[in-house]
């Protein structure tokens, strides 16, 4: 749906912006809702067109954290979209919002969003977590920086709503800049999220093991989320900037968007490439359909026993088993395993 513009000139009176009071809100809102409606339209058809992964990498498994929170981040955001087309359109006169209930929709619409980033990025944590093999002190670390990115959300948010201005159609007027804290936090969260993944390849590379598939794939999809990620919420911050406010919540359903296809793309992949290594050792597409322990390996190779650790529920990643033990394989890849991400714990 997009707000209409409808004017008039009777007995030469201005053109009349029906239900809007001026024919700048009238261009705003009608640019909000469009872009609303596109970043819906991108949402649900992505969503229909990995279907067949979701049935067949995600029903199987049984319900565990990681599987909740890929179902939050999948169809949250589609939902909350739905929910906020009747927000500031031609339609909204007749639900009679009174300012409360304006005030109302705007903590909803923070509130989820909070929520839609947090859950994505529990996402892009388990991926680094895989990529330092659960390392202590990376672990601690990174739930420092998710735990401030958190109260940064939440004071972001406390201290900008009351002083959001709104019309009778919930229409947003103005935003206090106080808002750049909710989305400032993010955008440092994320860029120490790619930090510690571009440090990871680095080493790896150096190593000797920038070629293992998944330490590949963990890294593409860090990269591309990161940049996506940025460029949509730099967007957003910067909508504020511009003198009609009204502007503000054009990149509000992209945003969604963008976190929600970043979260289950990562999970779709992770859990392909499971699949795909399951084959290839002889496991069939699922070793154990049902459970949630897969796990993600090199295969492992102890030089002083001459014996390789390929574990039944582990899934070769190196494209050959490598004969000699560098300090890299002898000190990580052989003492542990990059835990599932695909859906474990």
């Amino acid at each position: 749906m997009s707000a209409l513009l409808f004017w008039s000139r009777l007995n030469g009176d201005p053109p009349l912006y029906s239900p809007y009071h001026s024919e700048n809100t009238a261009q705003a809102a009608q640019a909000v809702n469009r872009s609303s409606v596109a970043a819906l339209t991108f949402l649900v058809w992505d969503i229909l067109i990995t279907m067949d992964d979701e049935v067949k990498l995600i029903w199987p498994r049984t319900w565990n954290y990681t599987k909740y929170v890929y179902f939050l981040a999948r169809y949250l955001p589609v939902m909350a979209q739905i929910s906020i087309l009747f927000i500031g359109t031609e339609l909204t006169p007749h639900f009679h919002f009174t300012p409360h209930d304006c005030y109302i929709w705007q903590i909803y619409q923070g509130v989820v969003a909070s929520v839609i980033v947090a859950a994505v990025d529990t996402i892009l944590i388990l991926r680094v977590h895989a990529l330092f093999h659960g390392h202590h002190t990376i672990r601690r670390l990174v739930a420092v920086f998710y735990a401030l990115e958190i109260i940064g959300m939440v004071v972001g948010l406390a201290l900008a709503l009351p002083g959001v201005t709104y019309d009778d159609l919930c229409l947003v007027l103005s935003v206090p800049r106080t808002l750049i804290i909710y989305g400032g936090s993010t955008i440092i969260f994320q860029f120490f999220l790619f930090g510690l993944t571009l440090y990871k390849f680095i080493e790896a590379a150096r190593l000797g093991w920038g070629d293992v598939p998944l330490i590949v794939l963990l890294v593409r999809d860090g990269t591309w989320a990161f940049f996506l990620l940025f460029f949509v919420y730099v967007g957003q911050l910067g909508l504020y900037a511009v003198p009609n406010s009204a502007y503000a919540g054009v990149l509000y359903g992209w945003l969604l968007t963008a976190f929600s296809f970043s979260g289950y793309r990562i999970l779709h992949n992770l859990n392909r490439l499971a699949d795909h290594m399951g084959v290839s050792q002889g496991h069939g597409s699922n070793t154990r359909p049902t459970d949630t322990n897969i796990q993600f390996s090199t295969q492992l190779f102890n030089t002083e026993r001459q014996t390789s650790y390929a574990p039944e529920d582990s899934f070769e990643l190196s494209q050959t088993s490598r004969g000699e033990s560098s300090q890299f394989g002898k000190r990580t890849y052989e003492s542990s395993q990059i835990s599932t991400l695909s859906l474990g714990s």
